[in-house]
This record gives C-alpha cells, structure tokens and sequence, in this order.
C-alpha cells in the first residue's frame, strides 16, 4: 500500500518509505540504534513501511485543523508521517518520550518542514487543554496508541467520542487473539466499529472486523456503517457521500458501490493545475514582506500564480526571478481559480475573477469595526495567522464560514545565526524593532530598562524604530523621553528605514537579546526573525505572540487584563500593562545582562528550532493546504 525504498541512507537513521513529489524520502527517523526495534524498523520500512497501514489511512485522512495524539509514539515513524502528511498541515502531539527523543523527534520534523509537539507520560490532563487550543473549528482527533491501552484510551477519551470529535483509533502493533475480547468490548462501548483496510477493485476502504485484526486496527465511530436509506437520484447520492461525518470519499463510502457511482464529483482544486489570483502588498511594511515571501514560495513550488500588488513593488525585499512572470500574468488569471487577498480587515472587497473570495488579514485586538465586519463577511473564508486570530474572528460572528490558520515565516537565508554584525557593542545590548507607536511598548521598555539599571551598567538599548505612518514633528515628539532620559546615554536610535532585510540582519546580530513588550500583535516577524538567529527574546505572552513564543524559547512577560485598545480609539481590547508587567520585564532584563556578563548567555537552541519550523515554504504549504479545503 506504499512506495517501496531500497535502503537507509545511513546506520544511524532511516529514511521514510514515504516519498514526496521528487522522489526523497518525506522525512528521516533520527537515530536510536539502542533501541530493540530498530534493526527490525529499518527492515520494515525497506520492505514497506512501519504501521503501513495507519500511515496509508492518515495520508488520506488528515487535513488542516486536525489533531493526531500519538500515545505510543515508538521510533516516531506514524508522528513524523502525520505531520507531513500530503493533505493538510495537521497538528501533531507525541507523549511518553524523554527529553533527548523528543527533541530528535522534533528536529527530525523540523527538517521536514513541520513540527510535533510533546506532551508528558501521563497527558490526559494535558488533551483538553492541547485540543482548546488547536483544534480547528471543522477539524477531527485522531489518536495513535498501542494495543494495551486501547481500553485506557476509550475510557478517558469518552467525552471526546461521544462528541463526535474522534474520528478514528489507530493501534498498529499486533493484536493477540488474548488482547481482543477486552479492546473490542471497549471499542463497542465507546461507540466506535472496529475495521481494517483492505483493497476492493483496486481502491483501499475500510472493512469492519469482528475478530482480532490481522493488520493495524482502525476503529472509527459507529455510525459511519449504520444502514442508510436508498436514494432515489444522484443528487441525495452525492449529498450522503460528501457530507458523510466529515470523512474523504477515497476511504469510505456511506453507500453500496452500485448507487455510489450514481455521479461523478466536481474535480476538486488543483493547486498545480488551476493556480490561484494573489492581491497583496509587495513593499517594506509587514504586510508587503509577507506578501512577497509567499509569492515567491508559492512559484518555487511550482505554483501558477497571478500577482497583483497592493501599492507599488520593492524589489529589495527578496529575490524573486520569477516576479515578473507572475505580473505579466496578472491580468490573464483564471476566472474559476480562488482568489486570495492579503490585507487589512477593511481593504479585503476586491477580488479577481469569480471564484471563491478568501481574505487573508492581520490583526491585533479582540474586536473588529463596523466596516472591517462587513469586508470580511463578505468573504468566502478567511484566513489568519493564529489559533488567537481565529478564536477572535469566531468571537465576532464568523464562525458561519471556514477560518484557517496560515502560519508566517521567516527567510533564514537572511536570518541566521551566521550573520556578521554591523558593529560590535562591548555592553549587553537589548534591540527592540518596530515601528515607533504605543502598541509596540517602546515607553514600557524604556520606563523597565531605566528602572533596571543606571548609567554605569555596561548596557546599552537600541531602538529601531522607523515609522512611516507618522509626521517628522509627531516622531521626534514621541522619541523625546529617550533622549531625557537619565539613561540617554546608554540608548541608541536609529530613525531611518534601513535600506535592506540584510542590513536589518546584521543589526540584530549584534544584539545579544531582541525584546518585544508590545501589548498586542497580529504575528511579529521580527521577534521571529531574533530567534531565527540564535538570540535571546523577551516579549510578553499574548495575542499572536503565543503562536510561537513559549517557556522554552523566550522569556515571557505575563499579562492579567485587559484594556480599550489605543484608549478606545479603536474597535476591541489588548492586554493592559500594569505594575506586574513592568516588574516582570525589569527581571528579565537584569537576567539577561548577569548571564551576558557571567558568559552564560547561550544560543537560543529552541528558538532556532522555531524557526526551522516557520520557514516561508511551510508558511505557502499551509496556505495551499487551506485552499484545498475550502475549494
């Protein structure tokens, strides 16, 4: 049931059976030799694959917004399948794995271009707050474990079934003729038919059991073969198979074979044959660096793609060789191909062609205006950058249509730990990038790092701090409490745009910590482009922030409350900033100096693994990933 490799390509690894478009193995297992099952896993996987058959089934099945929970995660094959797997960009979580595996695991992943999540030995407490927090609005769990715990599982997950959520159980380790009467009496409790796949005029479906399986067991919800009534036409045909619990037509069907040929389904998008129109900004603003990465992402991956820029194009921003085609084509897009437009909630209206409408927007408070609601009603979906963005836009009435995530990324052939810097500073040195204005917490930093430290502290702040948006007298007003400041002489301000995304590079890598105390953001490249450089970042845990930031590779400063965004001049809250944020970041900022001093500041490891995983290719898979399931 899958492709067949000759080899592993080293002693230590093994290369998955499982290709990609070019031929290469879709992921490696990391090496742990001193396990008992790997010469037999490599064997395995030579001769077809470990847990073939889960693997096969999640390839099918799994799609943006989904969830695996791996509880018998093993050598990581079925973790490391699902989280590349070809139709969609599932979230994946690993529980009962050490440290050192979890963190092979995840590179392993990350040099896949996606990522697994660890939970603990014991995770039960922790899945309902991990499903909360990723699992989309449409999505479906499904769960990996091993035979002896399926009873376990059933128990603890049995809310999870009753709601409908779980939509498959996979064991792939054998089941003895012992084991059966106690996991299929479970299954049945649950609510959940226990199958196998098998092959039936050449398609791959799902077959119930009733004795113990001689392949991987997949147990999915009962209800899936309940008897349904005949239909009369192709119309009742189609609807039962294509709304059938949520499940692809490729595995299962809801009817018998004569009457589920009754039609023949619409082709679905195809991304490489149909294309897509993309409306955004292609200049030195947020929106025009994320616009110009997924452009050129989306045609490295062969992708036909019809650019219409948003305000005129900068060059500079990354090399793109095929920029040109896709604006010479920009006025022959396809009619039928969806269009995407990346911009703000109240510039989403116009669109190419007559396809579906998909508005993808940015945003930082909790609430949206009068005419930012009417754009984005007036969308077939819409697209955000985080679970935070999501809840926020269901929080406002649009849960009646898909939301889905599409991560941004960062271009580590520019942010790398590599990068030579600018100059070299002898104090511990705190940058802070952004645009100058009171949500990006610029006065906050400077009231912490005046309380944090005096003239004769060998640190030094720098700010840059460009803002387009603003007047010459309105910047110098707003930068005139640096300049008075007791610490004026320790803080360095770079008011101009500098020229390139590499001189930006090469100021951050003479920084030894990036901080971000903004009290609201829609995504924050640059604190990702910091940790894309090995740095230190602090940066409070809110908004988009907790989409990528965490314990492991920031410190964070915690919020309590909420306040009126800009006072109440904008629609919506952000979190407020009180005694306790300021006490947090002052801490912080003192740690990072005495480490700096000590020598101990290391290179952020986790931070580099954050980026490795938010690449700009990762970022257009997502985005192709979500247009599959809304087309």
């Amino acid at each position: 049931m899958t492709s067949s490799s000759a080899s592993t390509s080293a002693p230590n690894q093994i290369d998955s059976v499982q290709l990609t478009s070019d031929g290469t193995p879709r992921f490696v297992v990391p090496g742990r030799t001193e396990h008992p099952d790997w010469a037999l896993a490599a064997a395995l996987e030579a001769a077809g694959g470990v847990a073939a058959e889960v693997r096969v089934f999640l390839d099918e099945q799994l799609n943006t917004g989904d969830v695996l929970i791996d509880l018998a995660p093993g050598l990581g094959f079925v973790a490391l399948s699902a989280a590349t797997a070809p139709n969609g960009v599932a979230t994946v979580f690993v529980a009962g794995l050490d440290a050192a595996d979890l963190t092979a695991l995840q590179d392993a992943a990350a040099d896949a271009g996606a990522w697994v999540e660890g939970m603990s030995n014991e995770p039960w407490a922790e899945i309902a707050d991990a499903l909360d927090s990723r699992l989309e609005h449409d999505g479906g769990v499904f769960v990996h474990v091993a035979a002896s715990d399926v009873a376990l599982v059933c128990e603890r997950l049995r809310e999870l079934c009753a709601s409908g959520r779980l939509l498959a159980l996979c064991v792939s380790d054998a089941i003895d003729s012992a084991q059966w009467p106690t996991i299929h009496a479970a299954l049945e409790q649950a609510d959940l038919s226990a199958c196998e796949l098998a092959e039936q005029d050449g398609a791959v479906v799902l077959v119930p059991v009733h004795q113990a399986p001689t392949s991987a067991l997949i147990a999915v919800p009962a209800s899936l073969f309940a008897p349904e009534p005949r239909r009369d036409n192709a119309a009742e045909a189609r609807d039962a198979l294509v709304t059938r619990d949520g499940y692809e037509d490729a595995i299962f069907s809801a009817l018998p074979a004569d009457e589920a040929s009754v039609f023949t389904p619409k082709p679905p998008w195809d991304a490489m044959r149909d294309g897509l129109h993309l409306s955004a900004p292609h200049t030195r603003t947020g929106y025009g660096v994320t616009g110009a990465h997924l452009l050129r992402a989306l045609q490295s991956q062969g992708i036909p793609v019809s650019f219409t820029p948003i305000g005129g194009v900068d060059r500079s921003i990354t090399h793109n060789a095929s920029l040109d085609q896709a604006l010479h084509v920009s006025a022959a897009f396809s009619a039928e191909a969806p269009s995407v437009r990346l911009a703000q909630a109240f510039d989403l209206a116009q669109h190419a062609g007559r396809g579906l409408r998909i508005g993808f927007t940015i945003f930082e408070t909790d609430a949206f205006s009068a005419v930012e609601l009417q754009h984005l009603r007036f969308q077939d979906a819409v697209l955000v950058c985080t679970p935070w963005a999501r809840e926020v836009c269901y929080a406002n009435g649009l849960s009646d249509r898909p939301v889905h995530i599409v991560p941004l990324g960062v271009d580590r052939d520019i942010y790398h730990e590599h990068v030579q810097p600018v100059r070299t500073w002898t104090e511990t040195v705190f940058l802070q990038v952004g645009k100058l204005e009171a949500r990006k917490g610029q006065r906050e930093l400077l009231r912490a790092f005046e309380a944090a430290f005096t003239p004769k502290d060998d640190v030094r702040l720098v700010l840059a701090c460009h803002n387009p948006f603003i007047g010459e007298d309105a910047f110098n007003a707003a930068l005139a409490p640096f300049r008075r400041s007791p610490m004026a002489e320790r803080i360095t301000i770079l008011g101009q745009e500098l020229a390139t995304s590499r001189d930006v590079a090469a100021l951050m890598a003479a920084a030894d910590c990036g901080v971000f105390p903004a009290r609201a953001e829609g995504w924050n490249l640059e604190a990702l482009e910091m940790l894309s450089m090995g740095k230190a970042v602090i940066a409070t845990a809110a908004t988009a922030h907790t989409a990528f930031l965490n314990q492991d590779n920031a410190r964070l400063v915690a919020t309590d409350a909420l306040e009126p965004a800009l006072g109440g001049t904008i629609a919506g809250h952000w979190p407020a900033w009180g005694a306790s944020q300021h006490d947090q970041l002052v801490e912080h900022l003192r740690t990072i100096h005495a480490k700096r001093a000590q020598g101990a500041l290391a290179q952020n490891a986790a931070g580099l693994a954050t980026a490795r995983a938010h690449s700009w290719n990762a970022s257009a898979v997502a985005l192709l990933n979500a247009l599959s399931h809304i087309a």
